[in-house]
């Protein structure tokens, strides 16, 4: 009762119908051409026997065709396939070929026109057989009829009946048993979809949805589910990792807090002292909420919100951030340099790239030792807007370049400088978001980022 309530089945099931009904217009075509065709060389011999008759009636007169009939009549033998009746102008028969005329013939005979068909009961069986009928008036005042037996067309046109009706019988079961197979097999895949997915709910994200060799609808969905587990699995494990590491990471403060304010309550001490922990536990709390508000910016750039979207002067931006980094580059004794195009402009967020970016120049000046030099750079290459921080830093090796844009992930060269390992990853989500490709590449030596925003 499953099979006989799934779609699959009752569209087949449809189909079935509809193409029997096609099978049963275009057999019932054939049958009534068929039909057609038969009748109209019966009527081609009837007239061509009764032509011959006619001939020697014009040519010889009525006693030699008188004889014509009955000759045909003694040749013909039981079987008869022409039926001859010939009446007189006084309407008494002269020649017939059944011993007697059927009554029915002889009232319609007044009326019988070409292609007509009655009954007539053979001599030698009780069968009714059907003849078609030509009737032709003499100049003489006789009237001559002439029939055709019907028998083998009728048999053959039967028989061909009876072919298309097992056809089309036929056809429908085995649409029916097509559906039959088409609803099972589309059951078996949908069980296994269903399996799949109560074992990824009872907690088994690395189970997957199998694939065929067929490269059917239901392959090219499971692929798509398979992809969105493997998102689904990647996120999951990325928030076990980011719970870890948020554990970890605000562990540490907040124990220096615990312990600190609880030896400085262990005995009475100077005012100087007190507001000295007071101000060591601001600074600890301000880099917990530094925390929390780049983790939300990132939830925010990867939930893809995009309020306050417009059109943004990249330029303009780049270059108020530079006079901001300049000055702190400078009292590092670090060379700052900037080239760029002017009206860069951009769909997007300006708050995001900002932060963003302020980040790329945060992460330059930090990592770059003194006496170093940082590049910033705007243009348009190849209808894309590129903003390009360059620095002369220790770099990031190549086989870390994906790996430190996750979130709290810090290389073990940066774990004595201040920072949370939130900056890229917050860069990367506002790529994301932004539709622009994040790169990072060697800058010999140092660190090249490239944000390539598409037009």
């Amino acid at each position: 009762m499953r099979l006989f309530r799934t779609t699959v089945f009752r569209l087949s099931l449809i189909y079935a119908c509809v193409y029997s009904l096609l099978s049963a217009v275009g057999l019932g075509f054939t049958y009534w051409s068929t039909a057609t065709h038969s009748m109209a060389q019966v009527d081609a011999r009837l007239s061509l026997e009764t032509d011959v008759l006619l001939e020697l009636y014009r040519t010889r007169a009525l006693p030699e065709l008188t004889e014509a009939i009955r000759r045909r009549n003694r040749d013909d033998g039981q079987r008869k396939v022409f039926f001859y009746l010939l009446h007189g102008p006084d309407n008494a028969a002269r020649t017939d070929s059944l011993h007697p005329w059927p009554e029915e013939a002889r009232y319609a005979y007044a009326t019988l026109r070409f292609g007509d068909v009655f009954s007539i009961p053979r001599s030698w069986g009780n069968a009714d057989d059907k003849v078609r009928v030509l009737r032709i008036p003499l100049s003489s005042g006789h009237r001559l009829l002439v029939g055709r037996d019907l028998n083998d067309e009728r048999t053959l046109l039967n028989h061909n009946l009876k072919l298309v009706m097992i056809v089309i019988t036929l056809t429908f079961l085995l649409a029916l048993v097509g559906s039959i197979i088409l609803g099972r097999q589309t059951l078996r895949r949908i069980d296994a979809v269903n399996r799949t997915a109560q074992a990824i709910m009872a907690g088994d994200l690395s189970q997957r949805i199998a694939s065929t060799r067929r490269n059917n609808e239901f392959d090219e969905l499971g692929r798509t589910l398979n992809a969105m587990l493997e998102r689904i699995e990647q996120l999951m494990t990325g928030m076990r990792q980011v719970t870890e590491n948020i554990a970890h990471d605000l562990r540490s403060p907040l124990n220096r807090m615990r312990n600190r304010m609880e030896v400085t309550l262990l005995e009475p001490r100077e005012p100087a002292e007190y507001q000295t922990v007071l101000e060591q536990n601001v600074t600890d709390a301000d880099a917990l909420i530094q925390t929390f508000n780049a983790l939300l910016s990132i939830a925010q750039a990867e939930a893809g919100l995009q309020r306050d979207w417009a059109e943004q002067d990249l330029s303009a931006l780049v270059e108020d951030l530079a006079e901001l980094y300049s000055v702190l580059a400078e009292e590092q004794n670090i060379s700052f340099t900037t080239a760029i195009t002017a009206d860069c402009m951009i769909q997007g967020n300006r708050q995001l790239l900002a932060q963003a970016l302020s980040n790329l120049l945060d992460n330059a000046v930090k990592y770059t030792p003194a006496s170093g030099r940082i590049a910033l750079k705007v243009e348009r290459i190849d209808g894309c807007t590129t903003v390009t921080v360059a620095d002369s830093g220790p770099g990031i090796p190549a086989d870390q370049r994906d790996k430190v844009t996750e979130r709290f992930v810090r290389l073990d060269t940066a774990r004595s400088s201040p920072g949370n390992g939130l900056g890229l990853s917050l860069v990367k989500a506002v790529a994301k978001q932004h539709g622009a490709q994040l790169l990072l590449e060697d800058n010999q030596p140092g660190l090249r980022v490239i944000l390539r925003f598409q037009e």
